[in-house]
């Protein structure tokens, strides 16, 4: 295996894993770059020291269940590099939403079929001719000289309330 860069090759020379002929190629560039190799190697190794004395790695407890675990993993990122057709099963991945947005999809859909079923959006009546339209209900009078009477014309799609038999009130009378 060949090193790659300079900082990987430093390290296989700190650890004494160059042969000598990449060892001497190795700290000639060193000294092109203005390094001292002796000065170098002895911080290293000043700096090695002190990371071994001053930082010990802490004690795995479970290690079975973290190497499982880890082996598991690995096992399944070649499983999924190995299948070609790992991208075209991508697509069914949304089919593994959870419970809570399947739940949320089924709510939405039966509003919609209520919604649809209750409320007419079309069919004969007012609804197709104006999208204003206002039913005369009832169109009684508690006064026996007044009488009140709807007239609608088809042709102009049109409503009227008749009132016969009120008092005239001028266009400036304001009521209180």
């Amino acid at each position: 295996m060949k090193p790659s860069s300079f900082e990987e090759t430093f390290t296989l020379w700190l650890d004494g894993r160059l042969n000598s002929a990449e060892a001497e190629a190795f700290e000639n560039q060193m000294r092109e770059r203005g390094l001292d190799p002796a000065a170098e190697r002895a911080g290293g190794e000043k700096l090695h020291r002190l990371l071994r004395e001053n930082s010990p790695a802490p004690m795995m407890k479970h290690t079975e269940f973290f190497n499982r675990q880890l082996m598991y993993r690995i096992e399944q990122e070649r499983r999924d590099e190995a299948r070609p057709e790992a991208s075209v099963l991508s697509f069914w991945r949304w089919l593994a939403l959870p419970r809570i947005a399947w739940a949320g999809i089924a709510c939405l859909l039966i509003a919609g079929v209520m919604y649809k079923a209750m409320i007419p959006t079309s069919g004969p009546g007012p609804l197709d001719q104006s999208p204003y339209f206002a039913t005369v209900v009832d169109s009684r009078t508690f006064d026996p000289t007044v009488s009140a009477n709807t007239v609608y014309n088809p042709q102009d799609n049109i409503t009227v309330l008749w009132i016969d038999g009120l008092d005239y009130l001028p266009a400036d009378f304001v009521l209180q």
